[in-house]
């Protein structure tokens, strides 16, 4: 009997032109895998690049969202964590910036990037004093790292009010980037606090060149031209915000202050009046508005406008000043002219003491808690609260048994019927 060949049969050939066609399925699924992991890793390292560019650009919320963006990519590469870390800080997430860094450590070790920013993070946790002469003279070798550490330095001194200290560790880093946006708008606020207002000026100018629809910055430099009685260089950035921003009353009573010297009354009241409509309460329009009845030579019809303004606030000086002048113009008023008179005197007194304390004695001596505790008191006095706590607050982080600030912590709670916050004195 003839035998039969079944192999050929039983493994069935498949045609060449079909394994073709399979190779090409799995080169075109590979070639989509590997174009899907490119894209993602494009559209992160995008992402990361964004988040810069608005930490850059002053744009904190910005940054933050970018950065968070690009973290569920990148989840462990060391210079978006870095970078995240950052973000997290100077927006006082310190929890969250510890964790940041504690993975960089994980991933690459204890680099010389992850030092430094660990280093700013303690310092912007209370440790400043003991860190800066370090961190300064890394600055002064050219620290790669120098405009971080800069502007963590500066930041904190902004925030405790020393501001020589500020403006030196600002100038170092105009040094170093001229053209930084946080470093021109911190920079320019600090000269003005320093009554260098031309420094100011020039920076605010500069930082309008590089981010011309900066409302907030037209504000603040119209607000200095106006009170370096350069009126007229104000009128422009003021007119430009009032196209933009037609209610803001904050616009609407500086320009109305530069119509008022240029003499044109009626469009400065017109201006008045629209501030007012809206926000009755807006200090600074109800002070010009007294201002303007005076400019007219009417004292009775300013009174009411200036009282108004000093109940909002007051120990407001000029508002002091210029109710003296109302009630000296009027008749049979002199005893209460004298009287306020006298308060003017006795709150100049308190800014002028004030003014010294923070521009030189403090600035000479940031760890002295007699002279931070006075500073405490006589902001409380003049109604601003949150910057006398924190002035209490920071001679009891120098000495905790300091005993006047702790009295005059338990004398400002037992006054606003907060006794619960008041801790008791070691």
């Amino acid at each position: 009997m003839a035998t039969t060949d079944v192999s050929s049969s039983a493994t069935p050939t498949v045609p060449p032109h079909r394994w073709r066609r399979r190779w090409t399925w799995l080169v075109a699924g590979l070639v989509l895998v590997l174009g899907g992991l490119g894209a993602c890793e494009g559209w992160a390292t995008w992402q990361e690049h964004l988040a810069r560019q608005a930490l850059a650009e002053d744009r904190m919320e910005e940054a933050r969202h970018h950065i968070e963006l690009a973290l569920v990519v990148h989840r462990r590469r060391v210079s978006t964590l870095l970078l995240a870390a950052r973000i997290r800080r100077l927006r006082g997430g310190y929890s969250d910036a510890e964790q940041y860094l504690l993975r960089c450590g994980q991933i690459d070790g204890m680099s010389e990037q992850v030092q430094v920013e660990w280093l700013l993070l303690r310092c912007q946790q209370g440790e400043v004093d003991a860190l800066a002469p370090q961190l300064f003279g890394m600055v002064k070798q050219l620290h790669p790292q120098s405009p971080a550490i800069l502007e963590t330095l500066s930041s904190i001194y902004l925030r405790q009010m020393r501001y020589l200290e500020a403006g030196m560790a600002l100038n170092l880093w105009l040094e170093l980037v001229p053209d930084s946006i946080r470093a021109l708008d911190w920079n320019g606020w600090v000269e003005t606090q320093l009554d260098h207002r031309e420094q100011g000026i020039r920076n605010y100018e500069r930082l309008l060149e590089l981010q011309p629809n900066r409302s907030d910055i037209r504000l603040r430099l119209a607000q200095v031209l106006i009170e370096s009685a350069r009126q007229q260089q104000a009128v422009p950035h003021l007119e430009w915000l009032l196209r933009t921003e037609p209610d803001n009353p904050d616009v609407l009573a500086a320009l109305a202050s530069c119509r008022s010297q240029e003499s044109e009354l009626d469009k400065a009241q017109e201006l008045l009046d629209r501030a007012l409509q809206n926000s009755p309460d807006h200090f600074e329009a109800l002070f010009q508005r007294g201002k303007l009845e005076m400019m007219r030579g009417d004292a009775v019809g300013a009174e009411p406008w200036l009282r108004k303004a000093l109940r909002i606030r007051p120990h407001d000086k000029e508002a002091h000043w210029n109710l003296f002048q109302c009630l000296r113009a009027q008749p049979n008023r002199g005893e209460e002219a004298e009287k306020e008179q006298e308060r003017w005197d006795q709150v100049s007194k308190k800014l002028d003491r004030l003014t010294s304390l923070l521009r030189k004695y403090l600035a000479a001596n940031p760890n002295d808690p007699d002279l931070a505790c006075e500073a405490g008191k006589l902001l409380l006095e003049l109604g601003e609260e949150q910057r006398g706590l924190s002035w209490l607050h920071r001679a009891l982080a120098v000495n905790p048994r300091h005993a006047p600030s702790n009295q005059a912590l338990e004398a400002y709670y037992e006054r606003t019927n907060q006794k619960g916050k008041a801790e008791p004195r070691p």
